[in-house]
């Protein structure tokens, strides 16, 4: 017997036990007060009815007098029915939240839209209890026939698959048969194809449940029209293709209009923003009494009060997914898909969503740890649906969730495993946004701080902060909590740092601060009378310490981000010089194509603009700056005496981040007599002993970036120099199009030595070009400082 037979017999047994009313088990009293009342018989009720109900039961004789009762009882069961489909009871509402009474609810803001909240990875909103799905072709009224037993080789319906039939020119009986309405995620697809084989109560027969009911749903009633009429006594059954008998077909999706789309996402908008209004108030309400109690334990926030206020922010996310998934819909229009960029939904998200509760949580601990625990958790699992779901705005959702394993990590004390690995996780989401906008500084602002305790290592992600072609002004103030306790101001200091990092460091903070310029002459002498010695030590440790005191040093020379840079107002006028002999890229070819992020097309608006017949009197005023004199001469003094650990290759990255510097600088004709102080006798030996473990006659001439290597690939402290103002014309615009591992771009490789070698000495070529301060023989193949009397 085949399991369609046995469930057919099943069900129509059950609808053949006509149950009586004197044959239930449990009876309850239908009338008034009493109604609840349980009894074991229908005498017993009918006995009771007569004594306590005598006024409802005057004037009918016995028989009468039963079928009365009877029928009473019948009416309160289709009532009872009624109530349990369709729901009596108002949903909690958490926008209506009370600071004076945490515990009450009330009306939604959005009506009957949204049911009370459910954890997060089992949607919100969905009422508990078996699914429902409208079906105009099931009505319970409909008898169900027992088909005699039969064998599977032999299906006496047509919709069956037959193993032995043939597949040729045989159309599949399901494939014209319609599926629910698609839904604008996975889960609800899925969701939605489950409940389709779940008939509804006759109560709710014919109805459709709101969007409460099942998250994103649209409120239309969705069109079936079946290619034939379904069998009696028949269990829908997946739908096959004859031609792949072991496959299951995937269930069809129904586009929705531009129209409904459009209504959708207005119903979302409204009930976000009475959601967001309501956060707004309460957390503002909330820091205001938390900074008015000042440690009060009597204003210690009840269970019951934060898990409310919980619910009320995640209601809030909840409702930002929504317009997410309908705004970015792939039938909506450009009009639509722009709505989120408009209204700034990103920012509002994290802003009033989760940023704001999350500073109330911090400024409550250590009373509010758990609560801040769970919220982080839930906020993280949204941005990370969201990262999955909405790359439209990827970018956003992957700093955010940067920013929310540094919060995890900060609240850390316990267990310092625990931590760090937090660190690991907020710093890998940083690096990857860093990778798509390198440009923008904020990202190394929050690098910096994850550097911690590494001061060396710290002090090089603010400066490469403020010299990025989109600074962030912010880290100015971060680095005071570097620099002051390295000054003396504070009581605490560095223990853990090395004496050659905390005299680097104490060198960069009098400029900084403009302080005396004996106390910068103090510190940069120990620093520098400590350098060789160091290098030797730490050996291939320098490579990677080597470019972070490059970056710093150039950093010094464009005064730490200063508003008032002389030298970032050159660049940046030099900027707008390139960019007006460049083809006109659009604004949508920008946002397709991040890696347009590091050309000169991004120039930063914050800076104040110069003219070119105002260079003059600035390049004046630049040669008797402070910072920049002493920044130059740390800068320059250093590299001197780098270049004189001929042969070490550990020294190799901080050669090839200043001739890049120093190249960069020898293509723009305001700022090109500023490196005429470098080292180049210095600079000259060093290359011309690289050149004596190369073949320079297959070398040489040849451009920086070679063009005929397919395997050309990003140098390790390539990828520590990108986005800053000065290297934004150095790289090739596509230089960095290859995605390569964290781990595995920076490896020290033999091959990663050879093509370190060889930009060194195509960018020295590319220097002695200009005939300006060092030249190349191409007969010979040496370099040789050019006399200042012949230069050009």
């Amino acid at each position: 017997m085949t399991n369609v037979d046995i469930q057919a017999r099943f069900v129509n047994a059950l609808r053949t036990q006509a149950k009586t009313v004197e044959q239930s088990d449990v009876l309850t009293c239908p009338y008034g007060d009493h109604q609840g009342r349980i009894f074991q018989t229908f005498d017993q009720l009918f006995q009771h009815a007569k004594v306590e109900h005598t006024a409802i039961l005057q004037g009918l004789d016995e028989s009468k007098a039963r079928s009365h009762v009877k029928d009473a009882i019948r009416t309160k069961a289709v009532v009872e029915q009624s109530e349990a489909t369709a729901g009596s009871g108002s949903t909690p509402d958490l926008a209506t939240l009370s600071l004076v009474e945490p515990g009450k609810g009330q009306q939604s803001p959005y009506g009957k839209k949204r049911p009370a909240e459910s954890d997060l990875h089992a949607r919100r909103g969905k009422v508990q209890g078996p699914p429902e799905i409208y079906d105009q072709d099931y009505t319970r009224d409909v008898p169900y026939t027992v088909s005699p037993e039969r064998t599977r080789a032999k299906p006496s319906d047509s919709r069956l698959f037959d193993p032995k039939q043939t597949s040729k020119g045989t159309a599949s009986p399901y494939r014209g048969t319609p599926e629910p309405s698609s839904e604008w995620s996975v889960e609800a697809n899925r969701s939605q194809f489950q409940q389709s084989q779940t008939p509804l109560s006759p109560s709710t027969h014919g109805q459709l449940p709101h969007r409460g009911a099942n998250t994103g749903s649209y409120n239309t009633k969705p069109q079936y029209t079946p290619s034939q009429p379904r069998q009696p006594g028949l269990i829908e059954l997946q739908r096959f293709d004859p031609r792949y008998p072991g496959l299951l077909l995937q269930p069809d999706s129904r586009p929705i209009s531009q129209e409904q789309l459009a209504s959708e996402v207005k119903s979302i908008y409204a009930g976000l923003t009475m959601v967001e209004t309501k956060c707004i108030h309460v957390d503002r309400a909330q820091a205001t009494a938390a900074q008015d109690s000042d440690g009060d334990s009597n204003s210690k926030l009840g269970s019951d009060h934060w898990q409310a206020l919980i619910a009320l922010h995640r209601t809030l996310l909840h409702e930002h997914h929504d317009f997410f998934l309908a705004s970015q819909h792939p039938s909506a229009s450009p009009a639509l898909r722009r709505l989120a960029s408009k209204y700034s939904m990103p920012a509002r998200m994290w802003k009033h969503g989760i940023h704001s509760f999350l500073e109330l949580l911090r400024r409550r601990l250590p009373e509010s740890i758990d609560y801040m625990l769970a919220f982080i958790y839930l906020a993280y699992q949204m941005m990370a649906l969201l990262y999955e779901t909405v790359p439209a705005f990827e970018d956003t959702w992957i700093e955010c969730l940067g920013d929310l394993g540094r919060y995890r990590m900060a609240i850390e004390d316990e267990d310092i495993r625990d931590r760090e690995t937090w660190a690991g996780v907020a710093r890998s989401w940083y690096s990857k946004a860093a990778d798509k906008n390198p440009s923008v500084g904020r990202l190394y602002h929050h690098l910096a701080i994850l550097a911690r305790p590494n001061a060396l290592q710290q002090l090089y992600y603010y400066a490469r902060s403020l010299t990025c072609i989109k600074p962030f002004a912010s880290a100015r103030e971060s680095i005071l909590t570097l620099l002051d306790p390295i000054l003396g101001r504070p009581t605490a200091s560095y223990s853990h740092a090395l004496p050659i990092d905390t005299s680097f460091i104490q060198a960069h903070g009098v400029l900084f601060e403009k302080l005396s310029p004996e106390q910068f002459e103090e510190a940069r002498f120990a620093f520098q009378s400590q350098l060789d010695n160091h290098i030797g030590r730490v050996t291939a440790k320098w490579k990677e310490q080597g470019v972070y005191i490059a970056v710093t040093n150039i950093a010094g020379l464009f005064d730490y981000g200063s508003d008032s840079s002389i030298l970032r107002q050159i660049l940046q006028l030099h900027a707008k010089e390139v960019l007006r002999s460049r083809p006109v890229i659009s604004s949508s070819q920008a946002e397709e194509d991040p890696s347009r992020s590091s050309s000169p097309t991004a120039i930063d608006s914050t800076t104040p603009s110069i003219t070119e017949e105002e260079i003059p009197a600035k390049l004046q005023v630049l040669d008797t700056d402070f910072t920049f004199s002493r920044a130059s001469f740390l800068t320059t003094e250093t590299l001197r005496l780098v270049l004189r650990r001929i042969g070490d290759k550990n020294v190799l990255p901080h050669v090839h981040v200043l001739l890049s510097f120093l190249s960069s600088f020898a293509s723009i004709k305001y700022v090109i007599h500023l490196i005429d102080h470098a080292p180049w006798p210095e600079i000259v030996a060093f290359l011309n002993t690289l050149l004596k473990s190369e073949r320079p006659e297959q070398l040489m001439p040849g451009p920086v970036f070679p063009t005929d290597q397919t395997d050309a690939q990003p140098l390790p402290e390539d990828y520590l120099i990108r986005g800053q103002i000065w290297s934004q014309w150095y790289f090739p615009e596509d230089w960095f199009a290859r995605e390569h591992d964290e781990e595995e771009r920076y490896l020290e490789l033999a091959s990663t030595i050879k093509s370190r070698t060889e930009r060194i000495l195509h960018l020295g070529y590319h220097i002695s070009t200009y005939n300006r301060w060092i030249s190349y023989d191409l007969q010979s193949h040496t370099f040789s400082v050019v006399d200042s009397n012949d230069a050009s």
